[in-house]
């Protein structure tokens, strides 16, 4: 594009600071390094935020057409927003993958469109790059959410996001970093954080990276408050993700919905969740209504007038502490066993939530592809058998995952197929996994990172009780 057109649109709009910063981009490209430097100071803090955000460099190209088409508009506020909006889309289908952000790709383009309906009035400035220390305020105004970082990840697909999201009724929007590693996403209890856009007290929004490698400064420490509530975050996303997938599998196996979470944590054999976590009586009818509504986890038809609508955070709401207002982890749970590196992983979509060390049983352990049927305690009748404190049957078949009373024998190759577990483990993904969990096992899979909490951070549950069955003795080809 022509930068006549660009200078053109800034003689007419000399306080859009996006269009002097696309004018001093398209300065460099022509070599004229003191109108960019000018166009870059007008631009102010635009060009040190895209800047940092290292959005491709072709998007650029696509926006300033878009700009220049929009300003044959007539109405200030329907132009601002429609442009913000197309930058947020070219941002999302410049070829960011879904684990950038998981459960905000769908919805995050009207959110920003719903943000901005007030930025032509008020004059309110964007994006914020600025590096002073913030003062984070704690209270449920406070929403998260993760994306990847690493390699061609940066999350700019959250930022934008996160800058979307915020608001009067939003005063810190934070960014938690998960690191990439061969294009999985790796969920932890305690990943940084990574940005944080808030509202100050002029109700101006500004964006503080806390990455001093992406932002090249010093940046200020992340608040010991926002810290544990990320923390408390990130497990309420993990129980919410083993419940949505309960609810799934309750649906498939009844042809109807369950009423509560009861129903969905019985005695065997109707166990379909062996343990139930804090808060999931809370979150279970505003999941179930995802799912009704066809919104909720991968696999559940959602129309696309549907997916372009994004639900604010209500108060009171089990999710109203998530960006967007659902849960994030939305793609059902799933196991994955790789063979080649003795690793169990139980993700959901692009993101691994654990990655265990198992024992397998080289070409005695089947490849395929399975579910989790029967869910027992104490497969033997005793916690000291052979198959541990816990067992997941695979399918119609004589192996499982379980337990073992030969710990020595995890990361090798000395079962009769089966997948052994340490007993920590295998307790830890009886409770994540529900019945209906789908299990692929293959060989190259996974990476070798092993990614397991702390002790204090294992995911918190309470025991069903009757989990047991008396009434068979198990054979699977330990």
């Amino acid at each position: 594009m022509q930068n006549t057109h660009l200078r053109t649109y800034v003689k007419k709009h000399p306080d859009n600071k996006m269009a002097w910063y696309l004018l001093g981009k398209e300065y460099v490209r022509e070599g004229q390094e003191g109108k960019a430097n000018y166009c870059f100071q007008q631009a102010g803090e635009v060009y040190e935020a895209f800047e940092r955000s290292k959005a491709p460099a072709d998007i650029w190209v696509d926006y300033q057409n878009k700009l220049v088409e929009m300003a044959e508009q007539k109405e200030k506020k329907h132009r601002i927003r429609k442009m913000w909006l197309t930058l947020l889309m070219l941002l999302v289908l410049a070829g960011l993958p879904p684990a950038d952000a998981p459960g905000f790709n769908r919805d995050a383009a009207e959110t920003l469109a719903t943000a901005l309906e007030s930025v032509g009035d008020s004059g309110e400035e964007p994006l914020s790059g600025g590096q002073e220390e913030q003062t984070v305020p704690v209270s449920n105004s406070n929403v998260f959410t993760a994306a990847g970082f690493g390699g061609s990840h940066q999350g700019e697909t959250a930022l934008a996001a996160a800058w979307s999201g915020a608001g009067p009724k939003v005063e810190t929007s934070a960014v938690l970093g998960m690191q990439m590693t061969d294009n999985w996403a790796l969920w932890k209890r305690n990943m940084p954080v990574k940005y944080i856009v808030q509202t100050n007290s002029s109700g101006r929004l500004t964006a503080q990276s806390y990455d001093a490698k992406q932002c090249n400064c010093e940046p200020p420490e992340v608040s010991k408050d926002i810290k544990l509530l990320a923390q408390a975050w990130t497990a309420k996303q993990e129980s919410a993700a083993s419940l949505s997938s309960a609810i799934i599998t309750y649906q498939k196996k009844k042809g109807t919905w369950p009423k509560n979470v009861s129903q969905i944590a019985q005695p065997f054999p109707n166990n379909i969740l062996g343990e139930t976590a804090p808060g999931m009586t809370e979150m279970f009818p505003s999941l179930l209504s995802l799912h009704q509504q066809g919104k909720g986890t991968a696999g559940q038809e959602t129309n696309d007038a549907q997916a372009g609508q994004s639900d604010s955070p209500q108060a009171g709401s089990p999710f109203a502490d998530t960006l967007g207002g659902k849960l994030f982890l939305q793609d059902q749970l799933e196991i994955v066993v790789d063979k080649s590196n003795h690793r169990l992983a139980l993700i959901s979509g692009k993101t691994i939530i654990r990655n265990y060390e198992v024992g397998l049983g080289g070409e005695r352990t089947p490849e395929g592809t399975f579910v989790i049927t029967d869910k027992v305690v104490n497969p033997n009748g005793r916690a000291d058998g052979e198959f541990g404190t816990r067992g997941m049957q695979l399918s119609d078949t004589n192996y499982a995952i379980h337990g073992t009373n030969e710990p020595n024998s995890i990361g090798l190759d000395e079962s009769l197929g089966c997948v052994r577990m340490s007993t920590g483990d295998v307790e830890e993904l009886f409770a994540l996994a529900p019945q209906g969990t789908p299990v692929r096992i293959g060989t190259d899979l996974l990476p070798d990172t092993i990614l397991v909490p702390e002790a204090k951070d294992r995911y918190q549950y309470t025991l069903v009780p009757k989990q047991n069955n008396p009434n068979k003795t198990y054979h699977w080809l330990n």
